[in-house]
């Protein structure tokens, strides 16, 4: 009887574990992480006898997780993988509404200015059509400037969301040591901590959310976490730290460090592999700056043109115009490590071709290596002053020693000093400081083509007389013009003295003149002022028009936006399908439970009926045994 209740028995208990295995599935179908459990069971072998071997039961080996740690691994990839272009997608996002805006763009403010230079040509005496196109052009200034402080505040935004991802995946790594200690002292008794093993995935599917992580599992149960660029960030019961720190190299950004055994490791996104924080920084370091660089390089080419041009005109005074635009200036701030005590310097030399970008400068101890940021090319050069991109470099103080480096920040310090810098409308060049005037009793035809000031000149305003000696030949007298005889004359061809040039067509007669001579009325021209407008057709932002490089700014930004989105569906879509893959091995089926429930209620009532079985075969024993 005593092989029968033992049989019965095992039977019992093993159906009890599998119920309360179960049940505890069950109880858990909705926990985060957690792994369907089963229980092993093994026969508990038989004992010999003269008819052979007759069963002893069964015997539970071990309660096992459903888990598959290839799955396991793909789930941690792609989420990383998700949350990176996740992070770098909803920051683009952010970015793209700011310069799709039609109605109040920058595109919008430098129409409306033109329009209202426009109004000034067509009406250049007028106080109020000045006072109209010099509000335009505060206003373009305005909205340049605020598009910078924008652009800023979005930066900050992101610093501080790379502190708290930051500090959230050091929390997570130090949980991770704490479990793994759990779980090697666990495994001494020589089973497998289920529900901690499930903890120790979580962890690690939790820290990939904010950097990829790369995972090894040890006999023990535990785990050793690296980074993707190889740097350990968990061994055993140990954690790395992972914190935001100033740039050593730009003290206006915020630098992701990885500290273990006291070193502190520069972390950058190819370091970072994945996660929130490599989807960040891509985001700020890269598409963020890239607006930046192309808002700035904008503000350089719209200064520099309005600004030349106002210097080649006269304003309603008769004086010589003065700045339009007031400009940000380039900035040169050196490595916090540096060793040598060199300090640099920069100024605009041409805003016209300053390139979308800042610069990286370092000496390697004999030559300087500048590498522009927005494209990584870089050129060499043996000493300073340089003029790279429209920006002069020098060398102001001190030496340098090898390995030094810094930053030129070119475009980005554009806008933000971006303003309006003529303090009346009365300021605004409308007119020329010289105007051609043909002589009253010319007798040939010859007529004006064309007149413009091409540049600075100390004898600018002097006059000067063209007297016609043939149909072919002037002579000219004035002050700066070296009173040349006999000058051969072409129709269409230019004619350049003291900073004008000047275009005729026509035959003239001997005796014919041609003066120029200060402006009669500054006020009322308007040449200037036509120049100005037709700014807006050259190629004054490094080969582009304004509108060019208003589109193209904005197109760049939707491009990057519609990509990240594009990548940002496709990488979540990985994720969810890797999730789901998992939960089909290792997830909670309530239906499949429910009916195992029932499965393991069968044998348990079967088991306690073959111990009822055996109770009754051992009463009726002792019955018949008069007991």
């Amino acid at each position: 009887m005593s092989g029968l209740m033992t049989v019965g028995t095992s039977g019992l208990l093993a159906a009890y574990a599998q119920l309360q295995t179960t049940g505890h599935n069950i109880a858990n179908a909705n926990t985060p992480g957690y792994t369907r459990q089963e229980v092993e069971l093994n026969s508990a072998g038989g004992m010999f006898s003269g008819a052979g071997f007759v069963g002893q039961g069964v015997e539970v080996a071990s309660v096992r997780r459903r888990y598959d740690e290839f799955l396991a691994r793909e789930v941690s990839v792609t989420g990383s993988a998700s949350a990176a272009d996740s992070a770098r997608a909803e920051q683009l996002n952010r970015l793209d509404q700011l310069f799709a805006d039609s109605e109040t763009g920058i595109g919008v403010a430098i129409d409306d200015f033109n329009a209202g230079l426009a109004d000034v040509a067509n009406r250049p005496a007028d106080a109020s059509a000045r006072t109209v196109a010099l509000r335009r052009a505060d206003t373009l200034a305005e909205r340049i400037r605020g598009t910078d402080g924008q652009l800023r505040r979005m930066r900050d935004d992101v610093d501080e969301n790379l502190v708290q991802s930051a500090r959230e995946a050091t929390g997570l790594l130090q949980q991770l040591a704490k479990v793994n200690d759990r779980i090697a002292n666990v495994y001494g008794t020589g089973k497998a901590p289920n529900d901690l093993l499930d903890e120790r995935d979580r962890l690690i599917e939790k820290v990939n959310g904010h950097l990829s992580a790369n995972a090894y599992l040890q006999p023990d149960g535990t785990v050793s976490l690296f980074a993707a660029g190889g740097q350990a960030l968990v061994i055993s019961n140990k954690a790395s730290t992972i914190s935001a720190q100033t740039d050593s190299n730009d003290s206006s950004k915020i630098g992701i460090m990885l500290q273990a055994n006291g070193v502190d490791m520069p972390m950058d996104p190819q370091a970072l592999g994945g996660g929130k924080l490599a989807g960040l920084l891509e985001y700020r370091d890269s598409d963020l700056e890239a607006a930046r660089y192309r808002l700035g390089q904008l503000a350089a080419g719209i200064a520099q043109a309005f600004n030349d041009q106002q210097a080649l005109g006269s304003d309603a005074t008769g004086a010589s115009g003065a700045r339009m635009f007031g400009l940000g200036v380039p900035e040169t701030t050196a490595a916090a490590n540096n060793g040598g005590n060199a300090e640099l310097d920069a100024v605009v030399a041409n805003g016209g071709v300053m390139a979308a970008s800042d610069y990286s400068i370092a000496f390697d101890g004999s030559n300087w290596q500048v590498t522009r940021l927005a494209d990584g090319v870089t050129t060499s050069h043996a000493g300073w002053p340089q003029t790279i991109d429209g920006v002069t470099v020098s060398l102001t103080s001190g030496a340098p020693a090898a390995g030094d480096r810094f930053l030129l920040r070119s475009a980005s310090s554009m806008t933000g000093q971006f303003k309006l810098a003529l303090s009346s409308p009365s300021r605004l060049a409308t007119g020329m400081p010289m105007a051609p005037q043909l002589g009253a009793g010319n007798g040939g035809d010859v007529s004006v083509a064309g007149f413009a000031i091409t540049g600075a000149d100390p004898n600018l305003t002097q006059p000067v007389t063209l007297t016609f000696t043939a149909a072919g030949t002037f002579d000219v007298s004035g002050t700066g013009t070296g009173n040349a005889t006999g000058v051969a004359y072409t129709a269409g061809q230019p004619i350049q003295y003291n900073g004008w040039n000047l275009t005729l067509q026509g035959t003239p007669k001997p005796g014919d003149t041609l003066t120029v001579v200060p402006t009669p009325d500054p006020a009322s021209d308007n040449r200037n002022v036509r120049a100005m407008i037709g700014l807006a057709d050259k190629p004054t932002v490094d080969g582009e028009t304004f509108s060019e490089s208003v589109a193209a700014m904005i197109s760049d930004v939707g491009s990057r936006t519609q990509s990240a989105q594009s990548s940002a569906h496709l990488s979540d879509r990985l994720a969810v399908d890797a999730q789901a893959a998992r939960s089909a091995v290792s997830g909670v089926n309530l239906d499949e439970e429910a009916a195992r429930l029932l499965q393991y209620q069968q044998a348990y009532q079967a088991a306690a009926k073959v111990l009822a079985t055996a109770q009754s075969m051992f009463d009726s024993l002792m019955a018949a045994a008069g007991r």
